[in-house]
């Protein structure tokens, strides 16, 4: 598997759909398996982005990924990718995956006019932790939801679905959304699935596309259909350019919709024992 020769094909098709610059001189790549992972992200880090030294690296879990993005901090830094090669990608899923990570790199450089959105309001901007918590959830949510739709219509390999031939997979996420360890990541996926189906793409209105995901009488709660609003809006008019007043409003929609589903699994588990 030559990873260099397939991250270039990638980059090349992200720079002719987005209109980016990416190339070798600004994007370096570092492959690693679990056998050495930690000595390749530290050198990695070392000679390209010494402040991510100070990620927790050494705890069990923070290599369960297949690949991950690195921002430079400065003008003239090149930006990097972390990606795992034990693994047998399926034909097309490196190019996928590579998509995804150049998507992460292309909207931390253009989401805040050049500025780094995690470095100026996720650490220590908030005056209260509950704030915090808001702004770093809506974050985490927005960023790989963005990511992925993204890197979904430079693929491809890749079709949209229809909402009825995803609802079951749509059923068992939401099922699922009631972990806070993997919460955003499921409502990033659910976002990202509905944005990109058939209907929703070419749903003019966010009216139209309402009435298209209450037909699937899953998400109909006030929660949900605002935060679905919120997305596709976004999604029509700024694209990748947020504020912070948009990912809290994110932040804060996903906490009470994980709150919301802890509660009813809570009393469904009551409710069970009890007969």
């Amino acid at each position: 598997m030559n990873c260099t020769a397939c991250l270039n094909r990638a980059m090349a098709v992200f720079n002719e759909q987005m209109g980016a610059d990416f190339s070798s001189e600004n994007v370096v790549l570092a492959c690693f398996e679990t056998g050495n992972q930690v000595e390749v992200f530290e050198q990695f880090c070392k000679a390209c982005f010494p402040y991510r030294l100070a990620d927790r690296y050494k705890e069990e879990g923070y290599f369960d990924f297949r690949a991950s993005a690195f921002i430079g901090k400065n003008a003239g830094d090149r930006d990097g990718i972390l990606l795992r090669t034990d693994i047998d990608y399926a034909p097309g899923e490196l190019n996928h995956v590579l998509l995804h990570e150049l998507a992460h790199i292309f909207c931390a450089h253009n989401e805040l006019d050049g500025r780094s959105f995690y470095d100026e309001y996720c650490e220590d901007y908030a005056p209260n932790a509950e704030e915090d918590g808001f702004i770093n959830a809506g974050y985490a949510v927005w960023r790989e939801c963005i990511a992925e739709i993204i890197a979904f219509e430079c693929d491809d390999n890749l079709v949209n679905n229809t909402l009825r031939g995803i609802k079951p997979m749509l059923r068992q996420l939401r099922d699922e959304l009631t972990d806070p360890s993997t919460g955003k990541l499921i409502m990033s996926e659910i976002l990202t699935a509905i944005m990109t189906s058939r209907e929703i793409e070419s749903s003019p209105t966010w009216e139209d596309a309402e009435k298209q995901i209450r037909k699937l009488g899953l998400f109909n709660d006030t929660l949900y259909m605002e935060m679905l609003k919120a997305v596709f809006t976004q999604l029509r008019t700024r694209l990748i350019e947020i504020d912070i007043d948009y990912i809290y409003h994110i932040g804060y929609l996903y906490l009470n919709i994980l709150s919301q589903a802890i509660l009813h699994r809570f009393q469904r588990d009551i409710t069970a024992r009890s007969e």
